[in-house]
C-alpha cells in the first residue's frame, strides 16, 4: 500500500495562499476564479459542499473558500502531472482503495461501506478520494529519485527535534484579523497586540490577560495549547518562536493566517536519542511532505490565478 498520508494533501491546501489578480472584464456570474485560463465553477464549489451541514454562515463561507482552494490546488496538481507525464493507472487507485478498506474494516467482510461513511462524515466522497489518492501517489513518484538516503539523512539531521519526542506546553494570546480588509484594520490589530505585550511586561499574569483580550477559544483556558510537536499542525512561525522561547518567557507579537500572537511557554520535555534506521520511514513521509509543499507554493506563485467577486 502507498505509504504517503492520504490526507496529506488536504492538509497543504489550508495552509496556502493563493495570489489574487484583478479581471480585465465581468467574468460569467457561476466561474468563481479561473486557474491558467481554467475555470471553478460554482457548480463545482456546490458540489463538494453537498455534505456540509453548519449554518452558521461564518463557518460555511470559511468552507467555501477552502474548497474553492482545494478544487484551486487540483488544477495546479493536474496540470503538473500531465506535463511531467505521469501516469497513475486505474487499476493502481483501485488496488490502494481496496487495501484502504480492508485496513479500516479491520478485515471483517460485510463492512466495505465504511470507508465511504467515513468519507461522507468530513464532506468528501469516494471520488474525490480518488482524486486525491492519484496525486499522492503521484507526486511520491516524481519525488521518489530525489528522496534518496544521502538526502533523507541530511533531512533527519537538520529536523531532528521533529522525530525525537521534543516538545513544548504552550499558551497564547491571539488577536485575531481574518476578518480584516484593510491595512488601517491591519494596523491596529497590530498596535493592540503590542499593548498586551506591555502589560504582560508591566507584571501582568498572562492567563489573566488571555481571558481578557484573546480571540482563540483557549481564552478561558488563559490560552493553554498543551503539549505541541515540531511536526504539528501550526504556522511555522508560530512553531519556530514556539520551540525558540525559554521556559516563562512571552515572544513579541508573531503572525500567523489566523492574525498576531503572543506566545508563552510553560515547559518543555527534551528530546530522547533518536537514530535514522528506527525511524526512516518518517523521515521519508516528512521530507516529502516537504518537498510537496515546496512544488505547490511555487506552482501557485507561477499561476495566473484570477478570483471573481
Amino acid at each position: 500500500m502507498n505509504k504517503l498520508a492520504v490526507p496529506l494533501i488536504g492538509l497543504l491546501l489550508i495552509c496556502l495562499h493563493l495570489p489574487v489578480f484583478s479581471a480585465e472584464k465581468e467574468p460569467p456570474k457561476d466561474i468563481i476564479a479561473t486557474v491558467n485560463g481554467k475555470p471553478v465553477t460554482a457548480e463545482m464549489v456546490s458540489g463538494r459542499m453537498k455534505n456540509v451541514t453548519s449554518r452558521d454562515t461564518e463557518t460555511f463561507s470559511a468552507m467555501k473558500q477552502e474548497i474553492t482552494d482545494q478544487i484551486i490546488t487540483d488544477i495546479l496538481i493536474d496540470e503538473f502531472i500531465d506535463k511531467q507525464g505521469i501516469i497513475v493507472a486505474p487499476e493502481e487507485i483501485e488496488r490502494e482503495i481496496g487495501q484502504i478498506k480492508n485496513t479500516v474494516s479491520g478485515g471483517q467482510k460485510g463492512d466495505s461501506q465504511s470507508l465511504e461513511r467515513i468519507l461522507s462524515a468530513i464532506g468528501s466522497d469516494i471520488d474525490e478520494f480518488k482524486k486525491s489518492l492519484k496525486h499522492s501517489i503521484a507526486l511520491e513518484r516524481f519525488f521518489h529519485k530525489k528522496l534518496t538516503d544521502t538526502a533523507l539523512k541530511k533531512y533527519f539531521e537538520e529536523n531532528k527535534g521533529v522525530f525525537n519526542g521534543e516538545a513544548v506546553k504552550v499558551s497564547h494570546i491571539l488577536i485575531d484579523t481574518r476578518d480584516m480588509k484593510s491595512e488601517k484594520e491591519h494596523a491596529q490589530a497590530l498596535e493592540r497586540i503590542k499593548n498586551i505585550k506591555k502589560e504582560i511586561d508591566l507584571g501582568g499574569a498572562f492567563e489573566e490577560i488571555a481571558r481578557k483580550y484573546s480571540d482563540c477559544p483557549t481564552a478561558q483556558d488563559g490560552g493553554n495549547l498543551g503539549f505541541i510537536q515540531r511536526k504539528e499542525n501550526f504556522a511555522k512561525a508560530f512553531l519556530d518562536t514556539a520551540f525558540s522561547l525559554r521556559v516563562g518567557q512571552v515572544s513579541g507579537p508573531v503572525q500567523t493566517e489566523y492574525g498576531y500572537h503572543l506566545i508563552k511557554v510553560t515547559e518543555k520535555k527534551e528530546g530522547a536519542p533518536v537514530r535514522f534506521d528506527d525511524v526512516r520511514e518518517k523521515v521519508r513521509l516528512e521530507a516529502l511532505d516537504a518537498e510537496i509543499l515546496k512544488l505547490l507554493n511555487q506552482l501557485r506563485q507561477e499561476a495566473t490565478i484570477i478570483l471573481n467577486p
